[in-house]
Order: C-alpha cells, then sequence, then structure tokens
C-alpha cells in the first residue's frame, strides 16, 4: 500500500521549508551588509590617501607646473581627486595638446602628457613665429636657438599682435604644415627653407644651394625621391655645384637646370 501522508503534516513541512529559506535569505542579505560596511570603511581608510603625483611625457614644462596646474594636492583621498577637472586646468596651458590621468592604487596618480612639438618657423619682418603642426602659435623669438624647425617664407596676414597658443588661420601656413607633415628624415634634413608666396609652386630652397621646385603641395614624398635621384646622378658626374634648380612639380617629366649652361645643355628632361 502506498504511504498516507496527512494534509496537516504536508501544511507543516512546508511552513518548515519556508522557515529555512527565509533564514538563509536574512542570512544573505546580512553578509552582504557586513561586507558593504567592511568595504565602505577600507575606501574610506587613510591607505587611500594621495602619497605620489607621477608626470610623464614632459620636456619644456615642468612636473611641478603640471601639478600646480592639476589641482592635486598629496593626503586628499585618491578617489575625491576630480580628474576631468585637472584634465580641464593642465590643457590651459598651450603647450600641452594631450592630456590623460589614471589612479594606481592605493596611493598614486599618474599624469600622462603629450606636448606640442614645434616642427616651422614662420618668417616675418621683426621675429620668427614656431608653430606646431596644428599651426598654434608656441615661441616668437629672433633666432632659432637649436630648434629643428622648417623655415617658411612667404607668409603674409599674420596679426603681428597674436597672442601665445593661438591658432593660426591661413591658407598659406596651412599649406607649408601639409607639405612639412609628408617629409620624412632625410627630406627634412635636406631643406632648408620653404617658400609658399606662390602655392601653385612652392619652393624648397635645399642645403646644397640650389631650389627644389615642387608645384602645389600633393605628392611631396614622389617629387622629392625624382629630386633626391636626380641630383645623386649629379654628384656621381661630378656636376652637383653646377646645378641651378629642379622642378618637379610634374614628378615624371622632371627639368634641370644649370649655373651657366651651355646653350644646348640649359635645361635637361629626365
Amino acid at each position: 500500500m502506498g504511504k498516507v501522508v496527512s494534509f496537516e503534516a504536508e501544511v507543516n513541512k512546508r511552513k518548515k521549508r519556508r522557515r529555512v529559506g527565509s533564514l538563509a535569505w536574512l542570512g544573505w542579505v546580512c553578509l552582504m551588509l557586513i561586507a558593504l560596511t567592511l568595504g565602505y570603511g577600507f575606501a574610506q581608510s587613510s591607505i587611500f590617501n594621495l602619497r605620489s603625483i607621477e608626470v610623464n611625457g614632459t620636456s619644456r614644462l615642468s612636473d611641478e607646473d603640471i601639478i600646480k596646474l592639476s589641482g592635486f594636492t598629496l593626503g586628499e583621498h585618491i578617489y575625491e581627486a576630480n580628474i576631468n577637472k585637472a584634465q580641464t586646468m593642465i590643457k590651459t596651458n598651450f603647450w600641452v595638446e594631450q592630456v590623460s590621468i589614471e589612479r594606481k592604487l592605493p596611493s598614486t596618480l599618474i599624469i600622462n602628457i603629450k606636448e606640442r612639438v614645434p616642427v616651422a618657423a614662420i618668417i616675418m619682418p621683426e621675429s620668427l613665429y614656431i608653430v606646431d603642426f596644428s599651426g598654434t602659435l608656441l615661441l616668437k623669438q629672433k633666432l632659432l636657438d637649436g630648434l629643428t624647425v622648417i623655415p617658411i617664407a612667404g607668409v603674409s596676414n599674420i596679426d603681428p599682435d597674436m597672442k601665445l597658443g593661438t591658432a593660426m588661420e591661413n591658407e598659406s601656413v596651412t599649406v607649408a604644415l601639409a607639405v612639412i607633415r609628408q617629409m620624412d628624415e632625410r627630406s627634412s634634413s635636406v631643406i632648408s627653407e620653404l617658400d609658399v608666396s606662390n602655392l601653385q609652386n612652392i619652393v624648397a630652397h635645399l642645403s646644397y644651394g640650389m631650389d627644389c621646385y615642387l608645384g602645389d603641395k600633393s605628392n611631396f614624398a614622389a617629387k622629392f625621391a625624382v629630386a633626391m635621384d636626380i641630383l645623386q646622378s649629379e654628384r656621381q658626374k661630378g656636376l652637383l655645384e653646377s646645378v641651378n634648380y629642379i622642378d618637379v612639380s610634374l614628378p615624371e617629366q622632371p627639368v634641370l637646370a644649370y649655373l651657366n649652361p651651355e646653350p644646348a645643355d640649359f635645361e635637361s628632361g629626365f
């Protein structure tokens, strides 16, 4: 025969299960509350007080300047340090192109800086205007003072009272920077000056003592490679010092002109 279970016994059994389940649930809630309390207490512990601030990526700016701009102070809680505000304040220095800040637990903040890099010196009547690739004015000075930049001639309509940190809105500057951006180490070491008086016939003055006509700003690398091949050939023939200019505005039809040429040799197409 099957086992007979009374209705009353079944009800009591279910009530007992509920009580056990309720107690287990209550136990988990208590454990969670305890864990949260302990976690909060640990998070507020002095172990997370700021003890060091590291600055990476600076060469022109000092670590002290960056930390001062950030507003961070040693001893404050690392999670109370306002990173967004600090990044905004650091970028008020126009030498700072990019900044990021990270927390290194338990007590260090790391500030990563990318400084603006001078790439060109715009030749103005009274001084040189030193700019980066964005055209932001970084320095005004009389001499290059060891800066590795490309001088740019032929630029007009620049406000002589322009403030440092201002981005230039000038087509000639924009075109010149577009050419410089295409240069590699070899070409930047050979070009002593860019003349952008005519944006459709840009002239690169070379350290060899001759000019290279580039046409517009496009395909600089290909054009300059042709020019260098021609100069190498002239050097091997012992004629480098006789070269007046090279025109590679049409790189597939370059033109080479000599100083004091014989009539038949005035211009050579390659």
